[in-house]
């Protein structure tokens, strides 16, 4: 055997001894896509693109609106300055970060078999998309009191209520996770029902910060809450399944 030879094998058992050297040796699984996986792989885009195509076709026949109206930004539409609504948009994107880290968290879930964990973050997922469809499209605000007759108050206490009902059910697997910074979501969410119900004062100003402010650290204490979650699962998969191997 040559000392080459020799030297190489020594390495080779150096990086599969070395845990720091995992991704150098066998921990790549993926493969390189032949033309027909190229091809299925663009079946999902097909059918967002359908829907996609569906929406404009839709906003294009209708005439009781102006296209406008439908396709540009509301503070563009307005004349408005550019940081009209800023607290609002990155509300909505912090909204955002929490469906992906439930959605992200579930899915994984599923994949090493840890079935009460993937139905508590899919539930959690679900809420949190009403929640940013509401803060987005301001359901409880605007479109339900004054299209539907429904008070803002009772919106938002069918949405305490939902929320409730899904601490309840994932009750077991919230508490595996770092639920303080759930607890702290909570209670900002909490402050802020609270100014919008007992807040009857004349500093327009101030009660915005606290209501709408409040809110705001909710939603960042949650996106928080999601994505630590997410990253303690995955890497807990991740352990479990090394450890099997």
């Amino acid at each position: 055997m040559s000392q080459t030879t020799a030297a190489s094998r020594i390495s080779m058992s150096q990086t599969i001894q070395d845990p720091g050297a995992v991704q150098t040796l066998g921990s790549e699984r993926r493969t390189y896509a032949t033309s027909s996986d190229r091809l299925r792989s663009l079946r999902p885009l097909v059918l967002a693109w359908f829907g996609g195509l569906a929406i404009m076709a839709g906003v294009g026949i209708q005439d009781g609106l102006p296209v406008r109206d439908l396709f540009m930004d509301a503070t563009y539409l307005g004349g408005r300055r550019w940081y009209v609504g800023m607290v609002a948009a990155l509300g909505v994107l912090a909204w955002t970060v929490s469906v992906c880290g439930c959605a992200a968290a579930s899915f994984v879930s599923r994949l090493g078999g840890r079935d009460n964990a993937a139905s508590a973050f899919r539930g959690g997922a679900l809420l949190f998309t009403l929640l940013l469809l509401d803060d987005l499209f301001l359901f409880h605000a605007t479109l339900l009191p004054y299209t539907v007759g429904i008070p803002k108050l009772v919106v938002l206490g069918a949405y305490a209520a939902l929320a409730v009902g899904w601490l309840a059910t994932a009750k077991s697997e919230i508490m595996r996770t770092r639920w303080e910074l759930l607890a702290a979501a909570s209670l900002a969410f909490g402050m802020s029902l609270a100014v919008e119900a007992f807040w009857y004062g004349d500093d327009v100003g101030a009660r915005v910060v606290a209501e709408d402010g409040a809110k705001f650290m909710g939603v960042l204490a949650l996106a928080t809450w999601s994505v630590s979650s997410a990253s303690d699962l995955i890497r807990s998969v991740v352990k479990t399944n090394h450890s099997v191997k």
